[in-house]
């Protein structure tokens, strides 16, 4: 997860950030805490976010293919929803009204970084 106001963090490090506060739900907490510090007092607040998945392959002695899946919205103003994992009660896609957290499993994988990941590599190993 990349969050603009955040200069993109926790980026890679979304999982370390889970960690080194105990968890998800309380790295979650922190990131709506930096998010409301560093809007505080701005008329237009900069809440935007996105999920970033990057994939590689390796074949034939050295062969790569690479695909990035991306999928943008904005931190929601608190942790909503219980579906999902990892910063998905706090994540709100682009074009939603709901965190990943509320959102159906197969609703959410549709739009997922993920799968918009393997879904891209998927096409360029059949082309091969």
């Amino acid at each position: 997860m990349c969050i603009d106001c955040l200069k993109g963090q926790p980026g890679i490090y979304s999982a370390r950030w889970a960690k080194k506060y105990g968890n998800f739900y309380k790295a979650g907490k922190k990131i709506l805490e930096l998010v409301r510090k560093k809007n505080k007092n701005k008329k237009q607040k900069n809440m935007k976010a996105k999920f970033i998945c990057s994939l590689t392959l390796c074949y034939e002695k050295n062969k790569l293919i690479t695909t990035v899946g991306a999928i943008e919205g904005k931190i929601s103003e608190c942790q909503l929803g219980k579906n999902g994992f990892g910063y998905d009660p706090i994540f709100i896609p682009k074009g939603s009204l709901k965190t990943f957290g509320q959102m159906s499993k197969k609703k959410k994988i549709l739009m997922d970084h993920r799968y918009l990941a393997f879904k891209k590599m998927k096409l360029k190993i059949n082309t091969l």
